[in-house]
């Protein structure tokens, strides 16, 4: 072999290496673009929540409990800016998770999770009357994913749970309890 042969191989392994370095190059850009819009998406979210939250003020808390335990006392201002604010918040933050997963950004598992919790919390009467007529606002598949999931759960988890929790507290005896904790020190 000779030194031109030997030149013509490494000039097209240099050539070829080249070109799956632009290729490699291209790919990240790629990439880095998606990551961008999914992080300039992510800042639109959470601006819509910043602005839900304020909406919400400071009794939501009271609001949920009124929508879960005695939903004919809600109040318009309850149900029209705390509660709608706070489950626009929500499915906000849980539609960005969706799109990071359709964009492989995040796992399995974090969608899942994000599905799951925004079903669990819908696991009310007054909550499913509010998707019903607010899930028109997000995107249809994502509308999708989180119906089948709703599907699946009973939708009086969240006041049969609350009901039996207040019933649970009711019944400790607190003098009861108090004394005999100050015994045992």
């Amino acid at each position: 072999m000779n030194l031109d042969n030997i030149n013509k191989w490494l000039t097209l392994g240099a050539n070829l290496g080249v070109v799956v370095g632009l290729v490699l190059v291209a790919l990240q850009m790629s990439f880095n673009t998606e990551t961008i819009r999914l992080q300039n998406a992510g800042e639109l979210y959470r601006g819509f929540g910043a602005g839900e939250l304020v909406l919400m003020g400071d009794t939501s808390g009271a609001a949920w409990a009124t929508a879960v335990l005695h939903p004919d006392k809600l109040t318009e201002e309850e149900l029209g800016g705390q509660l709608w604010a706070y489950y626009n918040n929500m499915m906000w933050a849980a539609m960005h998770s969706w799109h990071a997963h359709q964009e492989g950004l995040i796992s399995d598992e974090s969608w899942v999770f994000a599905r799951d919790f925004v079903a669990g919390s819908l696991s009310f009467r007054v909550a499913r009357i509010w998707w019903e007529h607010a899930k028109e606002y997000y995107e249809p598949e994502f509308v999708s994913a989180i119906d089948a999931e709703i599907a699946q759960l009973d939708p009086t988890l969240v006041e049969r749970t609350l009901r039996q929790m207040i019933s649970d507290v009711k019944k400790l005896d607190l003098d009861a309890t108090m004394t005999s904790e100050s015994q045992t020190r």
